[in-house]
């Protein structure tokens, strides 16, 4: 019953992803959903981007080793959505572009865009390890199979989810799954209440510090976090395609906004998860703990849907977040060393290509991080991918002053240290000193050409 349920679930949504993309794809559908989204469907892709593996599987994983920091990932997740509806989603869209990486090229040139589309393609790619991290962890609780082989089984399910329809089927299945996953952490929920670990019960029962307290690990490492989700959600291709699909601006600011209110509770409903297994004494490597509960925990046939559910999440994120490298391979770094405009087939082709590119090196990469915890793969990969261009993007949004080299040179500034930081193993926070250096840059250029006026 178990594994039928499993069976019967992706089928069905996969199915949804088929039917909702429809027969005919251009370029445009396939990545911007042919700028007819709703709120429902914005939020379905901005949620089925930053609610995958790491939200759910990742988060119960840190939940069991350090408690309520654990809700970092999902907290910040909601800030930078709340930021993206208040303030980027308006002038993002009025521009007129397809990637974040060109509405840049506008303000500062072409090498702001080239810098901007590496930058979020190392970042992503590494949001990817972490989802196939996830999905094996996930697969690797009832499959009895070589980590080599789950991997490749994630790989050809990702192109799956993808190649269905791009951005149009992606957004279907991302607000069904959403759906699902909701009422799968509800039920954990409920589960967990009943076997008495109720909020007064855990905090009773285990120690206020580390599992009740959001500076676990440190007031900058958890602060560092936070900042990585909101510069990470600001700065990220497939977050911008997910408001510069919608049919408005006002359906954009919905969507986000809606995304904004959904993403934080995920969070909460996996720490409680995590708690509770701290709390009955279940020792069990962290990475298994969500899994764990489930198998154990939810009458079968129930637990074989949620199973389902959280490997769509972790495989649909990483899909998501693949189409969103592929754009950017395509438009910011392709188009930008060609002279004439490719046809709109050709760039479909191109985008294609790059998807199926940016998943076999995410294998690779994945089988030699095995092991490795998955949140911090996640904080690692979206502080890198808004350290080169968060500052650059505020300034042009608010500002409108800064030099197009004060603006590379702030954006490179900012990648470099928090790239260099955690390699060199140096006391403190890349991505916050990386930002913060930025931003001095930034904040320096600024000042000077008010004075100069």
């Amino acid at each position: 019953m178990f594994f039928l349920s499993i069976a019967l679930t992706i089928i069905f949504v996969i199915s949804i992803g088929i039917i909702a993309s429809g027969r005919k794809v251009d370029a445009e559908g396939y990545s911007l959903a042919g700028r007819k989204a709703n709120p429902f469907a914005v939020s379905g892709i901005l949620l089925g981007a930053l609610v995958g593996g790491a939200s759910t599987v990742g988060t119960t994983e840190m939940a069991y080793v350090y408690g309520l920091s654990a809700w970092w990932f999902t907290l910040g997740g909601g800030i930078g959505s709340l930021l993206l509806a208040l303030f980027i989603a308006e002038p993002l869209r009025n521009s007129k572009v397809t990637t974040l990486a060109q509405f840049l090229s506008k303000h500062y040139g072409l090498q702001m865009s080239r810098l901007a589309a590496i930058g979020s393609i190392i970042g992503t790619l590494m949001a990817i390890v972490a989802q196939f991290l996830a999905a094996s962890a996930l697969l690797s609780a009832i499959v009895p199979l070589p980590s080599w082989t789950l991997n490749v089984m994630i790989a050809i399910l990702i192109l799956v989810f993808i190649y269905s329809g791009g951005t149009k089927s992606y957004s279907a299945i991302g607000q069904v799954k959403l759906i699902l996953l909701y009422l799968t952490l509800i039920v954990c929920g409920v589960v967990a209440y009943r076997l008495g670990s109720t909020p007064l019960a855990l905090v009773r029962e285990l120690p206020r510090f580390p599992y009740f307290s959001l500076f676990a690990r440190g007031i900058s490492k958890e602060l560092n976090s936070c900042l990585s989700l909101i510069v990470g959600t600001l700065g990220t291709q497939i977050y911008a395609q997910a408001v510069l699909s919608a049919s408005s601006e006002r359906t954009a600011k919905r969507g986000a906004l809606l995304s904004a209110i959904l993403m934080p509770p995920i969070g909460l409903l996996g720490i409680w998860v995590g708690l509770t297994l701290r709390k009955e004494g279940v020792v069990i490597e962290p990475a298994q703990a969500l899994p764990y509960f489930l198998c154990t925990y939810l009458p079968k046939a129930f637990s074989g849907i949620a199973w389902a559910t959280l490997f769509i999440t972790s495989l649909g994120t990483a899909a998501g977040l693949s189409l969103g490298v592929a754009t950017t391979v395509s438009y910011d770094l392709y188009l930008s060393f060609k002279r004439k405009l490719a046809s709109s087939s050709k760039m479909l082709l191109i985008n294609r290509v790059s998807l199926l590119c940016v998943i076999v090196v995410s294998l690779i990469i994945s089988l030699k991080a095995a092991n490795s915890l998955i949140l911090q793969w996640s904080y690692l990969s979206m502080g890198l991918r808004g350290a080169s261009v968060f500052v650059p993007l505020m300034a042009a949004i608010f500002f409108g002053v800064l030099s197009p080299g004060m603006a590379l040179l702030s954006g490179v500034v900012g990648i470099t240290i928090a790239c260099l930081w955690p390699i060199l193993m140096l006391p403190g926070e890349g991505i916050l000193l990386g930002v913060c250096a930025s931003a001095a840059i930034a904040a320096f250029d600024i000042y000077s050409n008010k004075k100069t006026r």
